[in-house]
């Protein structure tokens, strides 16, 4: 069964949406954020619980590609389900170490580097929850709550 992780500093919890499905995060930062976000779209994928973090796979997303916080978060999302989809991984743990969105002025160091942790999917040992086509732009944000001063997150994902 898939399961929502809360606390009251980082967490998401799975939201239902018409014909899809979605996830609403929350966390400290913005590397916080779009690591909870990562483990909600594969805690709808799969049981991340009988996923081993034994595999290591680097995540780059350099400046040409980047636009603000919603885009980089897509793009993030995006090449993690490339390599679920096309590389057959599944992923339990993510550390996103480089976080920075362009600006109109300075294009430079933007991007995006991380680490998922997660192995080659074993039908023996994994069950597929839902195949997951893409995270959308619908409903999509990222923004600071200023009441809690916690970074907020709600991604629909096209199933």
């Amino acid at each position: 069964m898939r399961k929502n992780c809360k606390n009251n500093n980082k967490g998401f919890e799975i939201i239902e949406h018409l014909s899809d499905t979605g996830i609403k995060a929350w966390a400290g930062n913005t590397e916080e954020l779009f690591e909870q976000c990562a483990h909600g779209m594969f805690s709808i994928i799969c049981n991340t619980g009988q996923v081993k973090a034994v595999t290591k796979k680097t995540v780059e997303i350099k400046p040409e590609q980047t636009g603000g916080l919603e885009d980089l978060l897509i793009l993030w999302l995006e090449r993690l389900i490339y390599m679920h989809e096309v590389k057959k991984m599944l992923f339990s743990a993510f550390n996103v170490f480089y976080l920075k969105t362009a600006d109109k002025t300075d294009q430079n160091g933007a991007g995006l580097r991380a680490h998922a942790f997660g192995e080659r999917f074993d039908s023996f040992r994994h069950e597929i929850f839902t195949s997951i086509k893409a995270p959308t732009y619908h409903m999509l944000s990222v923004r600071k709550n200023a009441g809690s001063g916690l970074w907020e997150a709600n991604v629909i994902f096209d199933v």
